[in-house]
């Protein structure tokens, strides 16, 4: 949802910072692209789209007039624009860059003007009538026409190179693709020999590093060779001969370890060792659990301290403000009739040591919400801290307009959440204050004026704003 952030002065701006509403913020992954060479063909992911094939365009006279070339972009002219006062051409979309930067021909570096250009039709039609090959060429396509033909052929060209339509990743002439789906295609789906599961043949290998009925030899070279996967585990622990185990008693002390059929022997020469092994066992964990009672207690009273204090902390800076707008009806008329449009809160700051904000409301809209909604902006002031903090702000804000029904649980507030875009253009806003306070950014539709006067969102003849701004990156001083 974009806001346009308004001057306080209320001057026309073209700036503006793209904010979101909490349940519309969206999380953007971006995906790893994995590339081999096998056989001289190029495979990548099958998620993530193979970028379109770069066209090359190979002139029947081999290389291309100057008069036909774009001195911006340095390729051929398409769409060329002529300048009324040198004659040299451009390509349109290379002329929408040029008059926003130099505003000279790139050919001779005349002045140039939006207002003395002309679309040169005839020349786009030469330039359409040049004659070309094929792209592919020299990979054996023998076609030849004109240059406006080519686009065209190029897209049926048995010798271009296409994506699999399948998405395996692989790239083949598509002359060859009947010859690929059938034998080559990495999405074709096999048997595993082993556990008849339909896989895909690219992740055959994959497979078999986890499949239950792969054969596998037994690690502890009982002779063995062939053990299903799943079974391998029953194996070593109840039938391998030559795999080797503890004691039965290891946990209780005993550090007796031999082959599993030497095991019953131990067992019947050492039963006072082990039944002595398990007195003290018992004895040791007896006194363990009489220490980890007490502690437990002092644990439970150490929670209910903290408990009482983080509760305290959140009443006394849960928000960084509530802004109290009493004789609300007087302000709203104010502002209808225009006598005073905007009022401001205090200015308050983030956190002890933390940026200094102040709250603006239009309490008859703003703009093109006039009349329809109210509008509530913030700006960033000249702070005393300024130098110690992280610029350009960037940290989430949260606005509320608070319900004040009696009954707490019938209370619906309404939250506008903003997020801040911090790039170079949004600099007046977010960046660190040079004079009094940035130019002003926040929601020009907070809340519809029909909204807020249904339920309890004017009592007394006042509303309450709060503010919270989110305090995860934020630099601790």
């Amino acid at each position: 949802m974009n806001i346009t952030s308004n001057l306080r002065n209320h001057a026309d701006s073209s700036m503006s910072i793209p904010v979101y509403e909490g349940s519309m913020l969206s999380i953007r992954s971006s995906s790893r692209i994995l590339t081999a060479t096998t056989n001289g063909i190029r495979y990548k992911s099958a998620n993530v789209p193979i970028q379109k094939q770069q066209i090359e365009i190979k002139w029947k006279f081999g290389k291309l007039d100057k008069k036909y070339e774009c001195n911006y972009c340095n390729s051929y002219l398409k769409f060329p624009i002529q300048f009324q006062e040198c004659k040299h051409r451009v390509c349109s979309n290379c002329f929408t860059d040029l008059i926003k930067q130099s505003q000279s021909c790139p050919t001779c570096d005349k002045t140039i003007s939006r207002e003395k250009v002309i679309v040169d039709n005839e020349f786009q039609k030469e330039i359409h009538n040049l004659p070309v090959f094929c792209t592919n060429n020299l990979n054996g396509c023998k076609w030849e026409g004109v240059f406006k033909a080519h686009s065209m052929h190029f897209e049926e060209c048995d010798y271009t190179l296409i994506d699999c339509v399948r998405g395996c990743g692989l790239r083949y002439q598509r002359r060859n693709e009947r010859d690929h789906i059938a034998n080559d295609c990495l999405k074709n789906e096999i048997d595993c020999e082993f556990c008849e599961a339909r896989v895909i043949k690219a992740d055959e290998a994959t497979h078999l590093t986890h499949c239950p009925k792969f054969l596998i030899p037994c690690p502890s070279n009982c002779g063995i060779k062939e053990i299903p996967r799943e079974k391998m585990s029953n194996h070593l622990d109840n039938e391998c001969k030559k795999h080797e185990i503890s004691c039965p008693f290891t946990d209780s002390g005993c550090t007796f370890k031999s082959l599993r059929g030497e095991m019953p022997k131990h067992l019947k020469e050492s039963p006072g060792i082990h039944l002595n092994l398990i007195c003290k066992t018992l004895s040791n964990q007896k006194k363990q659990m009489e220490l980890i009672s007490e502690l437990v207690e002092k644990q439970k009273d150490q929670i209910f301290t903290l408990t009482n204090k983080v509760t305290t902390m959140e009443k006394f800076y849960g928000s960084q403000i509530i802004w109290k707008i009493d004789h609300f009806l007087e302000k709203f008329n104010d502002c209808k009739s225009g006598k005073k449009p905007t009022i401001f809160s205090p200015p308050f700051l983030t956190s002890r040591h933390g940026y200094k904000l102040a709250l603006s409301a239009s309490l008859y809209g703003d703009g093109k919400a006039k009349g329809k909604f109210m509008s509530l902006f913030l700006c960033i002031c000249k702070g005393e801290f300024d130098s110690l903090l992280s610029w350009p702000f960037g940290h989430k804000i949260s606005l509320t307009l608070l319900d004040q029904c009696v009954n707490i649980q019938d209370r619906r507030h309404v939250t506008y959440t903003i997020k801040p875009n911090t790039c170079r253009e949004n600099m007046p806003f977010l960046g660190r204050p040079t004079s009094d306070r940035n130019a002003s950014f926040g929601a020009q539709k907070f809340v519809e004026l029909e909204v807020l006067n249904s339920y309890d969102y004017i009592m007394d003849d006042s509303i309450y704003i709060k503010v919270e701004v989110d305090s995860e990156n934020m630099v601790i001083l």
